[in-house]
């Protein structure tokens, strides 16, 4: 077991070889030799198996689920000061099973299907996932398209329907924003086997890519695949997820049909983590500032003073918030697109004299 100090009563996400489980610890043995919990659920099948007794031999992994929304940091892993990872409270774990759990599953244009494109387009923000899409256009048969919203998730298995027009326009109108993993593969398959132009995204693996090398780490060539962003950044298990899923197979298993949701749920969860706790970190806190930078003056009522007396004179007495919005970020894409290697597009953003034109 890795060394997490345990409490009893906590509960905690234990990794075995071929289960992911989540239980509230009774008692630790002295030599952390045995861990025993109650309530003990397995989190792919929702089973219960009430107390049970895992020994340090086949215990994988161990981490501590949040009771609440505060980030925790659970483990040593040396990109966290990059990846900024953290555990998902326990509500939002609970909530994310569930809805894997109650995935609508489609297969053909009958009521449930047009309920759920009415539902679809009410909405703003949708996570997209495909299945059997690894070899993009030349992959032998699209399987399955996911649709996640922030409480639903919607199955359709396009290997019968195809893409309807209703599909279509969910994925190309950029009344919505669409978030997915590696959408060059997705966008190769619409484009290619169903005519399809997809519309505005946001790919998690390049926000994580970007993130990588704007810390100065090195990024391996290849894909990263969902399964790893999921780990690194929200810490969970590698078992959560079954690569052995055949997905071709007709009639779908419940089992392949929960995996297309897990593929899905998480997207969401993803890119709210990548823009507001690490994109628009450096932001925030210059926003922070500004608004503090007036409430903080302990000579506020005297300015108010002046300002009444003195005019724009008080005004400009304040002193101003310093705001230390780092751009590098931002100016990543231009930099690699730059035609002279190591020379950026823009330079540093320094205030300069304006001149006339001659």
């Amino acid at each position: 077991m890795n060394k997490i100090c345990l409490e009893i009563g906590q509960t905690i996400l234990l990794e075995l070889e071929e289960e992911c489980l989540l239980g509230k610890v009774l008692h630790v043995a002295s030599d952390r030799s045995f861990v025993r919990l109650a309530d003990v659920r397995d989190m792919a099948t929702k089973k219960n198996y009430g107390v049970q007794t895992y020994y340090n031999s086949e215990v994988r992994n161990i981490q501590i689920a949040s009771t609440d929304d505060t980030p925790q940091k659970l483990n040593t892993n040396p990109t966290d000061n990059v990846n900024k990872s953290k555990q998902l409270s326990l509500d939002k774990l609970n909530y994310a099973l569930e809805q894997i759990n109650n995935y609508v599953f489609i297969h053909q244009t009958d009521a449930k299907y047009h309920d759920s494109i009415q539902f679809l387009k009410k909405q703003h923000l949708l996570g997209i996932a495909m299945e059997c899409i690894e070899n993009g256009r030349h992959s032998n048969a699209s399987s399955l398209l996911s649709i996640a919203t922030v409480d639903s998730i919607y199955i359709f298995d396009i290997k019968w329907m195809k893409i309807t027009d209703d599909m279509r326009d969910l994925l190309r109108n950029d009344r919505y924003r669409r978030v997915l993993h590696n959408g060059r593969l997705v966008n190769d398959v619409l484009r290619h086997k169903f005519g399809v132009q997809l519309g505005k995204c946001f790919d998690i693996m390049v926000a994580h890519v970007a993130i990588s090398k704007t810390a100065g780490q090195t990024v391996e060539n290849g894909s990263v695949s969902l399964q790893t962003c999921v780990r690194n950044y929200l810490n969970l298990p590698d078992k959560f997820f079954d690569a052995n899923i055949d997905f071709n197979l007709r009639p779908l298993s419940d089992a392949a049909k929960k995996e297309a949701a897990k593929h899905a749920v998480f997207l969401l969860m993803l890119q709210d983590l990548f823009v507001h706790d690490i994109m628009l970190e450096p932001f925030y806190k210059s926003c922070l500032s500004y608004s503090q930078s007036l409430s903080r003056n302990p000579d506020f009522i005297n300015s108010l003073a002046d300002l009444r007396n003195k005019g724009p004179e008080a005004v400009d007495a304040i002193q101003p918030a310093k705001l230390g919005i780092d751009v590098e970020l931002l100016n990543l894409s231009e930099h690699e697109l730059t035609s002279e290697p190591g020379k950026p597009l823009c330079g540093d953003f320094e205030p300069t004299e304006m001149k006339n034109d001659e």
